[in-house]
């Protein structure tokens, strides 16, 4: 059996540290090598079962400025609506799924199935409003205060509202130090709950980076459908060497590609799993916060912490 890419580690009583291990899968090089360049965006897909679209995406933008090429903009545009669709659809999931799971209720499964029905004509809005925050999405991002967050979360009308409200209860809100470049936590830095209101960094601010994600989904797209939004395009970095990045639901997914006679001689991916994993990153340091929680509680925290980060990848959580 394949062991899980992240493994946790707890020990069972007082004393003792956790331990994380992390096994990056990013350069995909040896995949891919002497592949016909044209061919990498749908083999990358093929690669992930996650954010299966965002990998595409990125690696056709990357691959298309390797070759000083660009798709035309409906056809960025109509990239771009599928991606942030595709993001919709995880977030989704996931809430309906996981944090129903870790408060202890049974999985919300008629709005999974609803999420995983999404497509990129729905209006999203409608669904997000009604499955996740109980109202409309724009009235969500008015928010501007732990109160307002507070009072939200307290009503309880959803599972997000739920389990934003246990984080309350367990004071969920230190800080760990500066925000993970590439998360959903700096991606949407300007938002006032994250900005001002939330400790960075804290699991608080990591989960409600990801309501607020979902809550700016409909106005991206609506945005690219009226064509007041510049669609995403990559960047050349040298002479056969193409950059992009692209939106996924965990945060800023990179591609690097490099054209050889015009097949792949190299191709790297840093999702955001590996910048949060790597040594000294947002994991490792939320694990030394575990070490303070009572060993009953342990596993549930960290469980809350995988999901804060939503990992790309399998992960298991071992108690010894």
């Amino acid at each position: 059996m394949t062991r899980p890419a992240i493994i946790l580690r707890l020990p069972a009583g007082a004393g003792g540290a956790a331990a994380l291990s992390y096994a990056p899968r990013g350069d995909v090089t040896g995949l891919l090598a002497a592949a016909p360049v044209e061919r990498a965006p749908a083999l990358v897909r093929t690669l992930f079962a996650i954010c299966a679209n965002a990998q595409g995406h990125a690696a056709e933008l990357a691959v298309e400025a390797a070759l000083g090429l660009e798709a035309s903009a409906g056809e960025l545009v109509a990239r771009e609506i599928r991606t942030w669709t595709e993001v919709a659809r995880e977030h989704g999931l996931r809430i309906s799924l996981d944090w129903a799971r870790l408060l202890g209720e049974a999985p919300d499964l008629a709005h999974a199935r609803a999420f995983m029905a999404l497509s990129t004509a729905d209006d999203s809005a409608i669904l997000i409003g009604e499955a996740v925050i109980g109202l409309p999405p724009e009235r969500w991002l008015a928010m501007t205060s732990t109160v307002e967050l507070a009072r939200w979360a307290g009503a309880g009308r959803t599972v997000a509202s739920r389990f934003i409200a246990t984080l309350f209860e367990a004071s969920m809100l230190t800080p760990v130090g500066e925000v993970e470049s590439g998360s959903l936590a700096a991606r949407h830095a300007d938002h006032p709950l994250l900005s001002r209101a939330l400790p960075a960094g804290s699991l608080m601010a990591c989960h409600v980076a990801r309501l607020i994600d979902l809550c700016r989904v409909p106005a991206r797209l609506a945005a690219l459908r009226a064509g007041d939004a510049a669609p995403l395009r990559g960047v050349a970095s040298g002479s056969g060497s193409g950059m992009a990045a692209v939106p996924c639901a965990r945060g800023t997914l990179v591609h690097e590609v490099g054209v050889v006679a015009g097949r792949v001689g190299r191709y790297r991916i840093q999702s955001p799993t590996d910048r949060a994993f790597a040594p000294g990153g947002w994991a490792e340091r939320h694990i030394q916060v575990l070490d303070a929680w009572p060993s009953a509680d342990r596993a549930r925290w960290a469980e809350v912490m995988m999901l804060a980060l939503d990992p790309c990848v399998d992960y298991a959580v071992e108690v010894a």
